[in-house]
């Protein structure tokens, strides 16, 4: 079991080191650090069945880390999973604050592929693994309780899926897309281009890019002159969510500091495509 679960955690790794300038990066950290904990309790107690206290905390953790989710949501879910556990405290309230915490996360990566389809007509092959991931998790999270020997006997099978798994998220990396044009609608890309009042081929290079919806309107607005706080006041939202909204168009745009971004978006009053 200790040599399996060695081989996983240098897999789990590979993200890591792969997504380290992807709006992802926390995300697959903390995967590894509540990945790690477990494990090597796990590995102390010589047992492999879960440890949900760690697993629930390492989740909560991952759901802070999301990106593209506005922060009361993710304080919401918080909350309402505290409370829920502090009210009822026992094993069996841990385990479902578990799941729902997993299925939160898996519905998140689910829409986040749909909406980029029916957008773009473009399916980012990373997404697809991490779904995977997390349905066969809430599957063994069920069975922990419905079935424990079960999770006992299919320990290192599913050791071998993640493995497997972090692997293929390595490879693909962070920007790695197909075409994929089933549910796929250009309307929706030409509509969202014409809130913007852009052109849709200028839409469709920011979206290349790997900006979201939210992240081209903040940077129209960084384009118009306006600063962080007139930009959250003109979108209604939180000037820390345009600040991390900022850092993340950064990375995207291949700019190593915020001035650059800001420099390109002033004198970018016309896309230049040749501009990477």
């Amino acid at each position: 079991m200790r040599f399996f679960s060695t081989i996983f955690l240098i897999s789990s790794l590979g993200p890591l080191i792969r997504f380290r300038n992807s709006e992802y990066f926390y995300f697959f950290f903390f995967s590894l650090v509540t990945d790690s904990m477990v494990l090597i309790q796990q590995s102390i107690f010589n047992s492999s069945l879960y440890s949900i206290p760690a697993y629930l905390i390492g989740n909560l953790l991952i759901v802070l880390s999301l990106p593209r989710i506005k922060q009361k949501y993710k304080v919401g879910l918080i909350l309402f999973i505290l409370l829920y556990f502090v009210l009822e405290r026992s094993d069996i309230t841990s385990l479902i604050s578990m799941i729902f915490i997993m299925l939160f996360i898996l519905v998140y990566f689910t829409n986040t592929v749909v909406q980029e389809i029916k957008i773009d007509g473009k399916l980012t092959l990373f997404f697809i693994p991490l779904i995977v991931l997390y349905f066969v998790g809430i599957v063994l999270a069920y069975y922990y309780y419905a079935d424990i020997k079960l999770v006992q006997d299919t320990f290192i099978p599913k050791i071998i899926l993640y493995t497997f798994l972090f692997l293929s998220i390595t490879i693909v990396g962070p920007d790695k897309k197909i075409d994929f044009t089933y549910g796929y609608d250009p309307s929706i890309k030409a509509k969202m281009a014409n809130e913007l009042e852009i052109h849709v081929d200028e839409y469709d290079y920011y979206l290349k890019k790997g900006l979201s919806h939210r992240e081209i309107q903040i940077y129209h607005l960084l384009k118009k002159g306006l600063n962080n706080k007139e930009i959250a006041e003109k979108l209604n939202i939180e000037k820390k969510t345009v600040e991390t909204h900022l850092q993340n168009m950064k990375v995207k745009f291949g700019f190593t500091t915020m001035s650059e971004l800001r420099d390109f978006a002033k004198k970018s009053d016309e896309l230049h495509v040749s501009i990477q």
